[in-house]
């Protein structure tokens, strides 16, 4: 009898752990997605802000583009990232 109730318990744990794994590989694979269609969107609006431009993809001056919008938004990142930190009290 104690058998049958420790192996239910076991079994039970088991089952548990399990869903805790799927549920956990389900949020990592929707993260995955979200960071994919968020990286496809801004490619898509620096590609439209470098061709309005008139920078043909491909072309020197089109890379160029590319490049200073993506470092213009990694200086804006840093630079917000930079305010947070400069605002988060320290232990006194």
């Amino acid at each position: 009898m104690r058998t049958a109730f420790y192996t239910a318990i076991a079994l039970a744990i088991g089952l548990m752990l399990g869903s805790c794994a799927q549920w956990q590989a389900e949020q990592e694979l929707r993260q995955r997605q979200q960071a994919q269609a968020e990286a496809a969107t801004i490619a898509a609006h620096d590609d439209a802000q470098c061709r309005s431009n008139g920078a043909a993809p491909g072309s020197q001056s089109y890379v160029q583009c590319r490049m200073n919008v993506d470092n213009q938004r990694t200086q804006m990142r840093q630079m917000i990232a930079g305010q947070f930190v400069d605002h988060i009290p320290l232990n006194q």
